[in-house]
């Protein structure tokens, strides 16, 4: 099987030793994404989503797929208050509407920068 190890175009590289994503066949991983380096940076949970979940779409596009083949994400937040969830909800039903990815959110202390809100990995399988 052949694994490529990929950056795109247009998505900025945070300087950490990691690529953007990486196919192994018709499986894709993404990695961890932030909305380091844009204005939504210093912004809500539900802007800096948007950021990350934009990210992941050009991605996918790039491969020759959609957001509706992303299977599964995992959220690493630093705050689970209610208002922050709902934040997320919103821009996710926005971008994967009926296709939502199974999906785990998890607490965490901090992220790679003090204004960070949530990063968000995942997995899909692109035919």
């Amino acid at each position: 099987m052949d694994i490529a190890r990929k950056n795109y175009e247009g998505i900025p590289r945070t300087g950490s030793p990691h690529f953007h994503a990486v196919r192994a066949g018709n499986l894709l991983f993404l990695a961890g994404a932030t909305a380091k380096m844009t204005p939504a940076e210093n912004g809500t949970m539900g802007e800096q989503t948007r950021v990350i979940l934009e990210r992941m779409k050009k991605i996918m596009e790039s491969e020759g797929g959609s957001l509706s083949d992303i299977v599964k994400i995992t959220s690493y937040v630093t705050d689970l208050s209610p208002e922050a969830k709902s934040e997320t909800q919103k821009v996710r039903m926005e971008f994967f509407g009926d296709n939502l990815p199974a999906s785990t959110r998890v607490e965490v202390a901090g992220l790679d920068g003090p204004n960070l809100l949530i990063e968000i990995d995942g997995i899909a399988v692109i035919s």
